[in-house]
């Protein structure tokens, strides 16, 4: 098992599994865009949700990721709001394995109370895994040249009320 140290505990967990669990693509859309097409015309979002409870020691965050194109409004749609067409949604499922689950987490009704500060480090390995699955479903395609933004995960975690956020 990998280890980290927080506050002078050892917290052993490692990764059991990435699963794919929803891909959809847009193929003849994402064919009719140019591969110059700017950033400005793609509205990319990334959620993720967590557990509420665990069982065997294992904790599972969900990730996706939703890239929406935003086509160029034509004179008469220019007062409209623009459509947005979904080009892609990706979600994963990456599950780890604690030494004992409850010694780090608390799973309360209304979030979840992270007791040595690891949830972070989960975080960015599970957007990590959907980034390198993103970059690897959007070859050959004008995603390719939109990889999944940096995500500080930190500014994310505070900024919510709620720290379960779902999908």
């Amino acid at each position: 098992m990998d280890t980290a140290k927080k506050e002078n505990k050892e917290i052993k967990v490692r990764l059991l599994k990435i699963q794919e669990t929803v891909f959809l693509i847009d193929s003849p859309l994402l064919q009719s865009i140019a591969n110059d097409t700017p950033q400005l015309n793609f509205d990319v979002e990334v959620g993720f949700s967590l557990p509420k409870d665990s069982e065997n020691n294992t904790f599972e965050i969900r990730t996706i990721a939703l890239y929406h194109y935003l086509p160029e409004p034509s004179e008469e749609e220019q007062e409209i709001k623009p459509a947005r067409k979904k080009a892609l949604e990706l979600g994963t499922s990456n599950l780890f394995e604690f030494d004992d689950v409850n010694e780090y987490f608390f799973f309360k009704e209304d979030g979840l109370e992270d007791k040595f500060n690891v949830l972070p480090i989960l975080l960015n390995i599970s957007i990590g895994a959907l980034r390198g699955i993103l970059v690897a479903k959007t070859a050959g395609t004008c995603l390719s040249n939109f990889p999944l933004p940096i995500i500080n995960i930190e500014a994310f975690n505070n900024n919510s009320p709620d720290p379960i956020a779902d999908l």
